[in-house]
């Protein structure tokens, strides 16, 4: 497995948006998901980091990459457009390598934004939804549902203990690419979301750190998923 870095990117929010308008992305885009995934891409090609967390307050995406701050900025400076170059704060960038090895029974605080979602063939669906297609009435409600595939996403990489739902959206507006009929141009989904925070105790070093590197759930890559460690509770 390749070595995980840990990143900090600051985002010059006006250069950002005057971005997205340049590359089409026009339509309200609440989250950014969308508009930080196309300008990642702008920036850092095939190394874009995934997953993240966009930390509107601080004007600022921590992330996860395979590639440290230093070669990310060398490739942007070299191949990325001014307008891509111009909303990021190059200067505050910064890096720092994880760990290599987590041991079995060492214990972290985790934090998680996710879209709690499940796609069956071409459809994909609210996991409240689907619990409620397949139980009706005797479902669990919408944050018992959201808990339990929080907790099974650890299975067999971490136990999770003092499992909290933080906050959550029945419907998150999103901006995702439609493809289908032959186009190619954007429009807006409506999807859940859940913020959860756990004390973890590792179970498998490997697993818990390959679920570092590609995060929880689904739409990583657009600004879910992406677990944040801090000491336990």
């Amino acid at each position: 497995m390749s070595p995980l870095h840990l990143l900090r990117i600051p985002v010059r929010v006006p250069q950002l948006l005057r971005f997205a308008a340049e590359h089409g992305i026009t339509s309200p885009d609440e989250t950014l998901g969308y508009t930080l995934h196309a300008w990642f891409t702008a920036l850092f090609g095939d190394a874009a980091p995934k997953p993240f967390r966009c930390l509107e307050r601080r004007q600022e995406v921590l992330a996860y990459a395979s590639t440290d701050a230093t070669t990310l900025l060398q490739h942007a400076q070299t191949f990325a457009s001014p307008l891509a170059w111009a909303a990021l704060d190059a200067q505050g960038v910064a890096s720092k390598p994880m760990p290599h090895a987590w041991r079995p029974g060492q214990r972290v605080r985790v934090e998680v934004l996710t879209c709690p979602v499940a796609r069956h063939g071409d459809e994909e669906k609210d996991i409240y939804l689907r619990a409620l297609d397949r139980m009706g009435d005797a479902a669990p409600t919408r944050g018992e549902v959201y808990s339990a595939w929080f907790v099974r996403q650890w299975a067999g990489a971490a136990q999770l203990e003092d499992v909290e739902l933080l906050g959550m959206q029945a419907q998150s507006p999103l901006l995702r690419r439609d493809r289908s009929l032959g186009q190619n141009r954007l429009k807006r989904v409506q999807r859940p979301q859940a913020l959860f925070a756990a004390n973890a105790t590792v179970e498998d070093g490997e697993r818990f750190a390959a679920l570092l590197a590609r995060g929880i759930g689904r739409h990583r890559a657009f600004g879910f998923g992406m677990v944040l460690l801090a000491p336990p509770r």
